[in-house]
């Protein structure tokens, strides 16, 4: 079992502010770092600690001559000569020891460095440590497969002479000493909750008796595999008009498994059989399927399985009765019909970076507005009864308590989901009364505190910026609805709420922060080649018209012919599928210009394209 000395235990500074950014470490692994130039003595372990405040008041208070200054200590992790393995910014929040030369070295690596310079040489005790780290973080916080120096993602000579160490999986060992490393277990497979991939709240939700299913569908969404989950919903809630992303789960190449609908939710995939099947998305095309995507495809079968009691069938889309369609395409069909053969792999549904679904101990819907334990406290003060045990965990009880209490406030629909409009009710019904707005009112600010609202403002280029005091005001409330309407959160109200806060993550995580100026030109170009699955390389011919061709088919029911011949009839799919999406209000003449260009650009800020 590894070991971390905590922020805490060695007398960390706190961050300068939150950091929200993007952090996908599963999609690298693992930069190596050592610290700098020259030497350092070994000396008591005790001194390591008092070393790392060191790194950190250097990183954050720069000498004047030093460019650039970090928001906290630049790295994940720290290890010294003893061993010793120092939490720096943790696995929760992505380092800023990477660099920016190399496209994602912050985005999808953690950062470890060894608390040694560049003339030392690492100890035995650090490489077994660093070797330990590595193994941790895949296993437990969706480290991916890859080891780099520093010198790999930027023009450096660091990490020194730790880099002979790294060129494998784990640091290779002095000559002639065996190697202790047992067999590497099984990299498990990683379940996302909705409120980790950022999911925009359902419009509606009907809950199914787990007792009525009898099949299990595959499907696959017939994009590129670089779709992501958001992107999915965003068509499923803007083109199709649906309450909420149509899948109860979805995988994508690397395996890694989203929650959807849930369980227990009625479906959208499959008309006439959505509520009697669970339906599975994989996020690619026919071929696209890895190993990984299949054993995670298998595990949510024999979890579903275990989850009713009974052997579901094994379906595919286009088997079912009533549908016409070739998805989920040749392989996957295959692959159905001759078993759903696949390695079987652990699902990691832990608390932290990892979730369960909403149906489970860490979910009940909404709960980023109003934590289980605070739905159940509320419905509590209400006076339910027999008043329900406040343990943070999601049940039948719990569930019926709040379906009580929407009906109680006049929340409208009683579903059991503690959104924007339970939230609302609520706090009229009591008077504010432990409503979860934080001081200074602005709405949903047990979302995010009035005082990140306006950090969040700043940090999108809002001016004059607004001071970062915690405080709501007429200023503060014009920035936050500059702000939604710059990510493409719906109503520009000024209430920061779940669906202002999945669009802000989603602009971060996948928007293009294109100038939304009408120019087609090799940004926009790149932009839009990278969403429709062709080489992003700025240049428009007929290959980039035939995948846009073939995204308006998939996602606007276009009809095209995939032709790679630009015209009007491309064009008024073009703009039929924006106005669908964004409500960008074109005019469908098929005429391509800068109203267009516009709205492209929009849509592609927004992920929604």
């Amino acid at each position: 079992m590894v070991t971390i000395i905590s922020r805490s235990e060695w007398g960390a500074r706190s961050p300068f502010k939150p950091q929200r950014l993007s952090w996908k470490p599963w999609q690298g692994g693992v930069v190596i770092h050592h610290h700098g130039a020259g030497s350092w003595p070994v000396h008591e372990h005790d001194q390591c600690y008092g070393q790392m405040r060191s790194v950190q008041l250097t990183a954050m208070y720069p000498w004047p001559f030093l460019q650039e200054q970090y928001n906290d200590i630049p790295y994940s992790f720290v290890v010294c000569q003893h061993g010793g393995i120092f939490e720096g910014t943790g696995t929760q929040v992505r380092s800023e020891a990477n660099g920016t030369q190399t496209v994602g070295a912050n985005q999808d690596y953690y950062a470890v460095m060894g608390l040694i310079e560049s003339e030392d040489q690492p100890s035995r005790a650090m490489l077994d440590s660093i070797r330990e780290l590595i193994a941790h973080l895949r296993e437990n916080h969706s480290a991916g497969p890859f080891i780099r120096g520093h010198r790999d993602v930027f023009d450096t000579e660091c990490p020194g002479n730790l880099y002979p160490h790294i060129q494998g999986f784990y640091p290779v060992l002095p000559p002639g000493e065996p190697d202790p490393t047992p067999p590497k277990p099984a990299r498990p497979l990683f379940l996302y909750s909705r409120s980790q991939w950022g999911a925009r709240p359902p419009r509606e939700v009907t809950r199914v008796d787990p007792g009525s299913r009898t099949g299990f569908t595959v499907h696959y969404s017939a994009g590129p595999a670089s779709q992501t989950v958001r992107q999915i919903q965003n068509y499923h809630m803007d083109s199709n008009g649906w309450s909420d992303v149509g899948y109860n789960f979805l995988v994508d190449v690397e395996g890694r498994i989203y929650e959807g609908r849930g369980w227990d939710v009625a479906g959208a995939h499959a008309t006439g059989h959505n509520t009697t099947h669970i339906g599975v998305c994989f996020i690619g095309e026919d071929g696209d399927a890895t190993p990984r995507a299949l054993s995670a495809i298998r595990a949510l079968y024999n979890q579903a399985n275990s989850r009713i009691g009974r052997t579901l069938a094994m379906t595919w889309h286009g088997g079912l009765s009533g549908q016409s369609t070739q998805c989920p395409g040749p392989g996957l069909r295959a692959w159905v019909q001759g078993g759903m053969n696949a390695s079987t792999l652990p699902v990691h549904t832990g608390t932290g970076d990892l979730g369960g679904d909403s149906t489970g101990s860490t979910g009940g819907g909404m709960t980023l507005v109003r934590t289980i334990a605070a739905q159940q406290a509320a419905v509590n003060q209400l006076g339910y009864s027999p008043a329900l045990e406040v343990d943070g965990i999601w049940g039948p009880k719990t569930d019926a308590g709040v379906r009580w209490l929407q009906q109680k406030v006049g929340a409208g629909a009683a579903d059991g989901l503690w959104g924007p409009a339970t939230e609302a009710a609520y706090a009229a019904h009591t008077g504010g009364s432990g409503s979860g707005t934080g001081s200074g009112g602005g709405g949903m600010t047990s979302v995010r505190s009035v005082k990140e609202q306006q950090q969040a403002v700043n940090a999108l280029g809002y001016s004059p910026a607004l001071e970062a005091d915690g405080i709501w005001g007429p200023k503060t409330d014009a920035g936050v609805r500059w702000l939604q309407q710059k990510v493409g959160a719906g109503a520009a109200d000024g209430l920061w709420g779940p669906a202002t806060e999945a669009a802000y993550n989603g602009y971060l995580d996948n928007g293009a922060m294109l100038t939304v100026d009408g120019q087609w030109g090799p940004a926009t170009i790149r932009a839009t080649q990278k969403v429709i699955g062709v080489t992003a390389d700025g240049q428009w011919g007929p290959n980039s018209v035939r995948g846009l061709q073939r995204h308006l088919n998939t996602w606007s029911n276009a009809g095209l012919v995939v032709d790679g011949a630009a015209g009007p009839a491309t064009y008024k799919a073009l703009q039929t599928h924006l106005n669908k999406m964004t409500g960008a209000g074109l005019a469908v003449d098929g005429a391509w210009g800068p109203a267009t260009v516009r709205a492209l650009q929009t849509a592609l800020n927004r992920g929604q394209f």
